[in-house]
């Protein structure tokens, strides 16, 4: 099984970025994840708003809570949190640019008080105990590659009865991710080793302390998002081609598309699920 490290996964999104800007309205959405649409969604911005609304009711955020966001991306769960909810966050991340991006872009929003951004891993943070009422994590658990260390490291971070809030992609049943090579055609060029299922993520937060108190499977409200991937990435895997011809594309840009591809391919198996959760410090 391939490992990543910290670099690894810094320098996949970094090489990847303009890819979402090109498919994945970054600039409007401010997020990578596949989002939940509904009856009344039009837009992939609005699938992620979506997403982000979906997990603040799961979690019950409270106005002016204090909320880490773990894997922060370019911000966008952060400024909904400090807009809709009035949320004080720091968001963290292994890439650099990403934190310069997210803090420009809080100083375009006016949120320079409410919203800051830092560099390091999610698994060992400068924060002193009981800091945050809530963990937001969407699509970075997988990124961990020692799940164990980040449960004890929110464990420590949160206060009494702090939360864990969770958006991500999860095994539909507990397999060796060894037996199955489209999902790691599908995870390695995201720079993901392997994800868990529902149940063994359950187990791990309970054996750090922390109680599941509420859950919600949005697998099939993500069907729009995992077809716009995958026409995405086809168009890509022909650009990808022609580019190479003439220069010489980087690690992760010259594999992206092949996620794409066997994201749909997992997803139609039944290999996958997304599902949201809220778990309690005990």
């Amino acid at each position: 099984m391939k490992r990543y490290s910290h670099q690894d996964i810094a320098d996949y999104y970094e090489q990847t970025e303009v890819h979402y800007r090109m498919w994945w309205n970054l600039e409007e959405s401010l997020g990578l994840p596949y989002g939940v649409w509904d009856e009344n969604t039009s837009s992939l911005p609005d699938a992620v708003i979506n997403l982000n609304k979906l997990l603040c009711q799961l979690g019950d955020i409270k106005p002016k809570a204090q909320v880490l966001d773990a894997g922060c991306g370019v911000g966008g769960s952060s400024f909904y949190l400090a807009e809709k909810r009035s949320c004080i966050t720091i968001g963290v991340t292994l890439s650099q640019k990403q934190v310069d991006n997210a803090t420009q872009t809080a100083v375009k929003k006016g949120l320079t008080e409410e919203c800051k951004f830092i560099k390091c891993s999610y698994t060992d943070m400068p924060f002193k105990d009981e800091t945050f009422d809530a963990s937001w994590t969407i699509e970075s658990l997988g990124s961990a590659n020692n799940e164990e260390a980040f449960f004890a490291e929110m464990h420590r971070i949160l206060k009494p009865k702090g939360k864990i809030l969770i958006a991500d992609t999860f095994k539909s049943y507990t397999y060796p991710i060894e037996d199955n090579a489209l999902m790691q055609e599908m995870l390695n060029p995201w720079a993901i080793s392997d994800i868990l299922s529902k149940d063994e993520l359950i187990g791990l937060a309970e054996d750090h302390g922390f109680k599941l108190i509420n859950t919600q499977d949005v697998t099939h409200q993500i069907k729009k998002s995992v077809n716009k991937m995958y026409l995405a990435a086809i168009i890509g895997m022909i650009g990808t081609k022609l580019y190479n011809m003439f220069w010489n594309a980087s690690r992760f840009s010259k594999i992206h598309y092949k996620s794409g591809i066997a994201q749909k391919k997992t997803y139609e198996k039944g290999d996958w699920n997304y599902i949201l959760f809220a778990f309690e410090k005990k």
